[in-house]
């Protein structure tokens, strides 16, 4: 079955809950056509119908040729900055929506709970309970924290019951350091984000994070953004450092490996190069839709990319080898 893991939705619950509080900073700019222009605390995002409705997600999915889609929250609509209680509010509207949304459809459709990680306490909880009650895949988190990173020790909890769950962690990129230099061009989501998705699995790697939790399945958004074209640079700096030296264990290499990552690069040659450094049976279809900077074309990509027997691998059977595991 041809699985699309990356794709987000906003149901209308939650964008009813969000809409109407002052701390979620939405304002409506336009409504035309099959377009909506929204400013999140400030910030432009030119959105479209398709991540309000279900019934245009499948007929996305029927032209793309998807089978089956995981759905996320679409990034904007995440705000770690809010307080926790707001959070852990948010993240059960939004959970409970979705299932709500979703229904018996679950040959089609799976779902990324939301986690309030400004609780991580709450973000486990919710975590368990979406698992359990709704038979969601896993926890969609993001690669920080108000500007803490996956590796801090306050995130254990919530690694704890994915890893007790045997469940998955889908890392979106959010919040990015340096966004007040990328304002122009929408280089945050162009840019920012690949950065701190790297940032984000380098440190996993080089704090010991990977090794204590050797069974943590993580699926790192955008391909792993910049951390497979660096892992010869990153290695040159553990070859040249004693502390790092005496922290891992392994090459860098071999912890990209341990790591799960989706498709979405746009350059075939870059796909090609990342099931080079990671055996291909970690890589998942992706596309980011229906973002106008997703993948318009996610399932031929990966077929005009690489050999027929990786194409198939990647679309259709890695994903729930991954949560078999």
């Amino acid at each position: 079955m041809i699985t699309d893991i990356h794709c987000h939705f906003v149901p209308d619950e939650f964008f009813r809950f969000a809409a109407a509080r002052d701390e979620f900073a939405i304002k409506v700019k336009r409504r035309e056509g099959d377009l909506v222009d929204l400013d999140i605390r400030g910030m432009h995002f030119g959105l479209n119908t398709t991540f309000f409705d279900l019934g245009k997600q499948i007929e996305r999915m029927q032209r793309d040729g998807v089978e089956r889609t995981i759905l996320s929250l679409a990034t904007p609509f995440i705000d770690y900055h809010l307080d926790a209680a707001i959070a852990v509010e948010a993240a059960r509207v939004f959970n409970d929506a979705l299932a709500g949304a979703i229904g018996s459809d679950r040959k089609r459709f799976g779902g990324w709970a939301v986690l309030p990680m400004q609780n991580p306490k709450a973000a486990a909880d919710e975590l368990r309970r979406c698992v359990r009650d709704y038979g969601f895949l896993g926890g969609h988190i993001a690669s920080n924290v108000r500007g803490v990173y996956l590796n801090d020790e306050q995130f254990e909890p919530i690694v704890r019951a994915a890893t007790d769950l045997n469940v998955p962690l889908f890392v979106h990129p959010a919040d990015p350091l340096g966004k007040d230099r990328m304002r122009e061009y929408e280089l945050t989501i162009v840019a920012g984000y690949l950065f701190d998705n790297t940032i984000n699995i380098l440190k996993m790697i080089c704090s010991g994070f990977l090794d204590k939790w050797p069974s943590l399945k993580l699926v790192c958004a955008h391909a792993g953004a910049f951390s497979p074209i660096l892992r010869a640079r990153m290695q040159r700096e553990v070859d040249t450092n004693p502390q790092l030296q005496q922290t891992l264990k392994m090459p860098v290499g071999d912890y990209l490996k341990r790591l799960y990552f989706d498709s979405i690069c746009f350059e075939p040659a870059i796909l090609r190069y990342v099931v080079d450094v990671v055996p291909v049976e970690r890589v998942m279809l992706g596309s980011d839709a229906p973002f106008p900077l997703g993948e318009p074309d996610p399932v031929n990509f990966v077929r005009n990319a690489l050999p027929s027997d990786k194409a198939d691998l990647i679309l259709s059977r890695n994903f729930d080898r991954m949560l078999e595991a």
